[in-house]
């Protein structure tokens, strides 16, 4: 029995280790800012924004959760959109979403992304 234990949390440990690592490794979503605007030159109703990374890693596929908001502030619909290529840290990238019938202001947030590296600070090479 104690054997059994002693081997269970042996087993645990490395991969507790490595969780609390793996999060102090990746940016947090605040670290990204996100602005827009209606598209101006587009036959179909567009928004037009840009995703600044604030944080010191280099992300790709990062990924948008737009909800659009009707004059009351409820919600119309909501989809999902890509951002450009990477983002270096101190940079930002472009992304376009077709607008939503009804919305007239929108409620943009980076959703998710994958980590390229880390450990640069913001607005400086590797």
């Amino acid at each position: 029995m104690r054997v059994a234990l002693a081997l269970a949390l042996a087993l645990m440990l490395p991969t507790t280790v490595a969780w609390g690592q793996d999060r102090d490794r990746r940016p947090a979503n605040d670290s990204f800012h996100v602005s827009w605007e209606p598209e101006t030159d587009s036959v179909t109703p567009r928004i037009e924004g840009r995703v600044q990374n604030d944080s010191r890693f280099r992300v790709t596929d990062v990924q948008l959760r737009v909800e659009g908001l009707d004059a009351a502030g409820q919600p119309v619909g909501r989809t999902l959109a890509w951002a450009v290529g990477d983002i270096e840290p101190g940079g930002d990238t472009s992304f376009v979403v077709e607008g939503m019938r009804g919305a007239v202001t929108y409620r943009i947030a980076v959703d998710s992304f994958d980590l390229v590296s880390g450990g640069q600070t913001p607005g400086k090479a590797n």
